[in-house]
């Protein structure tokens, strides 16, 4: 896989995904992805961004403003 932006080879990797949202900033770690070894873009798969949107859903009605979650946990 090449990278969208600068077309450098993407390689498997983990990151942090941020989320903010009206009410609250949702940080969410350790969340498996496809990073650039030249310019650093980071790119997800389909189930991994399913798997992104489910967990801020289900954040998102909670009562704090910041919420800090491992991926795999959640």
């Amino acid at each position: 896989m090449t990278c969208f932006f600068c077309k450098g080879s993407m390689k498997d990797d983990f990151t942090t995904h941020f989320e903010q949202l009206e009410n609250c900033i949702i940080i969410i770690k350790n969340v498996p992805c496809f990073k650039c070894t030249q310019c650093g873009e980071v790119a997800y798969s389909g189930v991994v961004v399913q798997r992104l949107e489910q967990i801020i859903t289900d954040f998102e009605e909670s009562l704090t403003e910041i919420a800090v979650v491992s991926y795999s946990a959640a």
